[in-house]
């Protein structure tokens, strides 16, 4: 069992170095170089054939610029604490989608909710947002860690962004998955394009949907939110409307 739990970890940590490595559109043979390294070290380093000496990861997260504590966060496996997790109405990975007025698109971003470090109702996250696609995270544009805190009728999200400690963003979620797979929410934060705060509405799921079926009109904001704005100078999501 102690085995198998270093291989995954690992794994892991392979992971996450192949991971920032693409954040940063650099080659295995760029990397390896930069740490003085073979590329088929660096190859056997990402998945996981062989495990990564501290010196050489803090070498490659110098070259990679992140700190070392991001590639080990792993849980370290144990039954007992999967059966004292605190009840949520989420599962592991959730799938957000908002509507970009600006570039005319629907954007994807993956939340991805670490349950097996969760502590009470806070519980750590990353979220991997605007992707080509949910299978591509390490061709996300932008990359984010944070805490998520649940209640029973609402949850809030706060994520800080890897590349640019500036800025941080903010999600409110309402009526959580009791009774329904999709939700909606608020996103909040800085806009640098152009830099101004900005507050959007978006949808979240516990499955991915069918992008066919979603169009920008199913995210842009209501005529009766809009009059809302109007009338009362705030930003308030309808939960009345079907």
């Amino acid at each position: 069992m102690m085995q198998e739990s270093s291989s995954l970890f690992s794994q892991h940590v392979g992971g996450r170095i192949r991971f920032y490595r693409k954040q940063k559109h650099l080659s295995q043979e760029q990397l390896a170089a930069a740490i003085h390294k073979s590329k088929s070290a660096l190859s056997k380093y990402e998945s996981g054939q062989i495990p990564v000496d501290i010196d050489t990861l803090y070498t490659i997260a110098t070259v990679l610029g992140v700190e070392v504590s991001q590639f080990v966060d792993c849980p370290i496996p144990a039954s007992e604490r999967t059966a004292a997790l605190p009840a949520s109405p989420f599962g592991g990975t959730l799938f957000l989608y908002y509507y970009d007025g600006r570039t005319k698109r629907i954007v994807k971003t993956s939340l991805e909710l670490q349950l097996q470090q969760a502590e009470k109702n806070t519980i750590p996250c990353r979220c991997y947002m605007d992707l080509p696609s949910f299978e591509e995270k390490e061709r996300c544009k932008y990359y984010y860690t944070g805490l998520m805190t649940h209640f029973e009728l609402v949850s809030y999200v706060t994520l800080l962004n890897h590349s640019n400690p500036m800025e941080q963003i903010g999600l409110c979620i309402l009526n959580p998955f009791h009774r329904n797979r999709d939700t909606w929410g608020f996103m909040f934060g800085i806009s640098y394009n152009p830099i101004t705060p900005f507050a959007l509405k978006f949808l979240l799921s516990s499955n991915p949907v069918d992008e066919q079926t979603l169009s920008a009109e199913d995210l842009t904001l209501t005529k009766s939110e809009l009059k809302m704005i109007k009338n009362l100078n705030m930003m308030l999501l309808n939960t009345q409307e079907p």
